[in-house]
């Protein structure tokens, strides 16, 4: 798992990222649905900010809750870090998927068309 500081560098760089696909093709495409884009650009600001939020949680037991027993208190502790860590890593590629299902949306037709074609080759 990584620290928070890496974890919340990748939340950002992945939200700018997706910001930034939007922006470029708003002005590279012709016939795309700007309002969509713009909509999509909005969203991803919003993922940035409440995923961020979600990475600074506390375990809420201490020590004492377990009797003393360190090997189980340190052993339910990673367990709620790791639980915490995989619903946010699921929260946001569901989002991320999203997005990117929203700005193919976007696309025109022929825009579509040609992309398939370029794929295909």
């Amino acid at each position: 798992m990584a620290n928070k500081r890496d974890l919340k560098k990748m939340i950002k760089y992945t939200c700018s990222d997706i910001a930034g696909e939007c922006i470029f093709a708003k002005l590279y495409f012709d016939g795309i649905d700007n309002e969509k884009m713009d909509d999509i650009i909005v969203k991803s600001a919003f993922l940035q900010t409440s995923t961020i939020d979600k990475v600074s949680v506390s375990y809420d037991k201490t020590l004492k809750s377990f009797n003393g027993n360190a090997f189980e208190y340190r052993k339910a502790k990673g367990k709620y870090y790791k639980d915490c860590y995989q619903a946010l890593k699921k929260e946001l590629a569901d989002s991320v998927a999203e997005f990117v299902s929203e700005m193919n949306a976007a696309l025109s037709q022929e825009q579509k068309d040609a992309n398939k074609a370029a794929l295909a080759k």
